[in-house]
Parts: C-alpha cells; sequence; structure tokens
C-alpha cells in the first residue's frame, strides 16, 4: 500500500503533518534503543537549552516580544534551515511585535535579519508558513495578521518583495484570520491555500498559476462560518486528493472530504467532530498501518483519532496524550520521530494562557504506547507558556531539534531552542 498523503509543505518543516505539501513519510534517522527512566544512560534521547549562545530566545530585555508562531526553511537555499518568528504586539508598544527572520550561520548560531530581508512584519502576526508558491525553487512566505491585512512576501533571491495586492490574496481583511493551510487540493500542480478566520467566512485560494489567486470558498463548499483556530490538509482516505479538517472553538470540527476539488463536510459520521475549544490538528499515521490519523490538541482534553478505514475513525486517547494537567490547555501537537526508533512520537506544547504556566511535555511512543521522557530528555519541567513549537534539524547532525515557542504578557517571555545531543 502507498504511503498516505499529507500536505504540511517540506517548506514549513515544523510538523510531520501540514499547524500545512507533497507525499511525507515518516522521518527515520537510524535505529535507536531507547531506555526508559530518569537517568540517562546511553542510546537515551538527550536535549540541551542552547538559546543564548545561538541567539534566538525571540523576546529580549532590550527588546521584548510576545511569540504566536515559528517555521523552519531555508529561505536563502544555503543548505541549512532558518528560522522565521511571528510576533504580537497586545497591551504592548508596537515595536514589540515586529517579528524575527534568524538565517542560520552554519556554525549553531543565528542572525536575525528580518529587517534587511524586508519581512520585519510589525502587527499582530499570528501564523505564518513558507511556500514556494510561484514555483520558482525557492521559499515564499505567508503571513497571517490577526486584526489586520495578511502579507505575501515574494522570494527574489533571498530577499522579499510585498506581492498581497498583485496576486489577489485577502486584499480586502474580513473577520480575524487565525491560521494558513497551503496543499494542492485540485491535484494541478499549483499550491492552493486555505484561510482560517473568526467572525467571517473561512476562504479558500485557488493559484491560478500565474502569480494570481481567486477565492473559490463558496463554490468548494468549504466557506464555513464560524471561530476557525486552524486547519490541515491530508489525504486520509488514500484516494489520491487531499482532504480538509478545520478545527473550530467550541464548535464541532469539521472534516471535507475531497472529490475532484469539490468537499462533502462527513465529521459527524466519521466520528471526528470534536466540541472541544480547539487550538490545532496534525495529520499522523501513529500506528505505521498507511493510513492517516487525527490529533486534535484542545483548551480541554486531547483527542487522537485512529484511522479505521471507511472514512470511520475510533478516540484511542489515552493517558498523557489526552490530558497533561488539571486545567488541560494544549496549544499545538507536534508529531515527528524524535528518538529515530521508526514511529512518530510527540511533543505536546501546553501553557499559553493558562494562570500560572505548565510543562511541555515529551511524550515518547513504543508500540502505540506514550510515555512521558520530558524530563529525562533534559527539556523544563517547569511551568512556561508554551503556544507552538518547530521541529528541525537545524545543525544537520542527523537528530531533530525543538524550538520551543513561549508566549506570555507582560513577561515577555523568550523562547528555547533545544539542541538534540543524542548519541
Amino acid at each position: 500500500m502507498r504511503a498516505p498523503l499529507v500536505y504540511d509543505p517540506y517548506f514549513r518543516y515544523h510538523t510531520w503533518t501540514m499547524r500545512t505539501i507533497d507525499a511525507l513519510s515518516i522521518r527515520v534517522l537510524a535505529l535507536l534503543l531507547v531506555v526508559l527512566g530518569s537517568s540517562p544512560v546511553l542510546g537515551q534521547i538527550s536535549f540541551t537549552d542552547i538559546t543564548s549562545s545561538a541567539g534566538v530566545a525571540n523576546s529580549l530585555s532590550s527588546a521584548p516580544r510576545v511569540a504566536t508562531s515559528a517555521i523552519w526553511g531555508d529561505y536563502d537555499d544555503d543548505g541549512d534551515p532558518d528560522l522565521y518568528v511571528t510576533n504580537w504586539a497586545s497591551g504592548a508598544a508596537v515595536n514589540a511585535s515586529v517579528n524575527r527572520l534568524y538565517r542560520n550561520n552554519g556554525n549553531a548560531s543565528f542572525s536575525d535579519v528580518a529587517g534587511q530581508s524586508g519581512v520585519a512584519e510589525s502587527r499582530n502576526s499570528i501564523d505564518a508558513a513558507w511556500v514556494d508558491y510561484d514555483g520558482d525553487g525557492d521559499l515564499d512566505i505567508y503571513i497571517v495578521t490577526f486584526d489586520d491585512q495578511d502579507q505575501l512576501y515574494q522570494n527574489n533571491d533571498g530577499s522579499f518583495s510585498r506581492v498581497t495586492g498583485s496576486s489577489g490574496v485577502n486584499v480586502i481583511s474580513q473577520g480575524d484570520e487565525t491560521a494558513v493551510a497551503w496543499g494542492d487540493y485540485d491535484g494541478d500542480g499549483n499550491i492552493d491555500f486555505y484561510l482560517c478566520k473568526r467572525r467571517f467566512r473561512n476562504a479558500l485560494y485557488h493559484n491560478n498559476g500565474n502569480g494570481t489567486f481567486s477565492e473559490v470558498g463558496e463554490s468548494a463548499g468549504v466557506d464555513y462560518l464560524g471561530d476557525s483556530q486552524d486547519a490541515v490538509w491530508g489525504d486520509y482516505d488514500n484516494d489520491g486528493d487531499l482532504d480538509l479538517y478545520v478545527v473550530n472553538r467550541e464548535q464541532s470540527n469539521i472534516l471535507y472530504q475531497n472529490e475532484a476539488g469539490q468537499f462533502t463536510e462527513i465529521a459527524c459520521d466519521a466520528s471526528v467532530d470534536n466540541t472541544d475549544i480547539g487550538n490545532a490538528a496534525a495529520w499522523i499515521d501513529y500506528d505505521g498501518d498507511n493510513d492517516l490519523d487525527l490529533s486534535v490538541a484542545n483548551i480541554g482534553a486531547n483527542a487522537l483519532y485512529r484511522n479505521d478505514g471507511g472514512d470511520t475513525f475510533t478516540n484511542v486517547t489515552a493517558g498523557d496524550l489526552g490530558a497533561t494537567a488539571t486545567t488541560w490547555i494544549t496549544s499545538a501537537a507536534v508529531w515527528e520521530d524524535f528518538d529515530a526508533d521508526g514511529d512518530p512520537d510527540v511533543l505536546l506544547v501546553n501553557g499559553a494562557n493558562s494562570n500560572a504556566g505548565q510543562t511541555s511535555q515529551l511524550l515518547l511512543q513504543s508500540a502505540g504506547t506514550f510515555t512521558d521522557d520530558t524530563a529525562s530528555a533534559g527539556l523544563s519541567t517547569g511551568g512556561s507558556f508554551g503556544i507552538d513549537a518547530a521541529v528541525v534539524d537545524f545543525d544537520g547532525d542527523g537528530d531533530l531539534d525543538i524550538y520551543l515557542v513561549n508566549s506570555q504578557f507582560p513577561s515577555f517571555e523568550a523562547s528555547i531552542l533545544y539542541q538534540n545531543d543524542s548519541p
């Protein structure tokens, strides 16, 4: 059976799915024996906080920031991934919202080049995605602004030009935009995108293949009106086209089944119409049976839906995977094979919007059972205000590193880069 199709652009790097793509399979780096326990042993996964030396804290005492998301992508095509961080200004000075583009210097350090590269957005950015929308071989970037105009920047050999107006992308901002999901839903070779909103209808922008887009949400049947928070593309039914899952807040989530570019809503029939306060979702083949399962991160109990085939799913959430704290605030579930044993593990990003912060938890999988290895892996077990995480091998040593995005006002908590030192 062929591998399931997931759209989470290679340009985005930080999720196995597509928080946003071509066929993507679980990354198998090497065979690693993971020994559970509190004492470090040979073969156990291990991370070190190198934020300060790497220069990627984002929020500094001299330049505070309230971060909202992060994405890895090799925008300058030099062979190593760079990092873009979006920021928010609510309650703070406007200059506190300036986004950062950290260029990877290739020596475990980074330089903020957002200003000189032309992508130092200074509004309430809430999401972003790297994407080669024009098919010229380099990564462009789309930036979602919650209460203002979104922006599309075209990459011109490492510097960027704003092309929002000329491309016809979300020219009139309606409602509050929350997330963008890129995927070639109609299979024409051009990457389209879905835009989540609150207080207005969600939008689907068809890529016309000439640098412009046309909004087709209503005609395609995906113009949901409500409070959407996230969307992810994935071919859950293995029919060769991308289906769409939409996460809503205090409203039933939506599963749109794609049939030749037209969509039918089947979430209730498929038993994935989660009604908690949703934050994010990810498609992932967690059990290795060659179909896509579905992970949903909530303010409330998280959910892992096993794909049983025949357009049906079963919620198999158990233990730490479902509820990590009494207040249950998970902003994202980031799936990757952190310990390189051939099956996907999950980092639950917790704490944003909580009163006192929470621990973001690393759960390693063994044959469908998940074990909390946060402390033994060297990740912080203290309370923080995690809102997102971006995962990539930034140093090219063959294992996955973690950038944990923290978001808190007025303390302006720094984000953290964890380098994977596993043997």
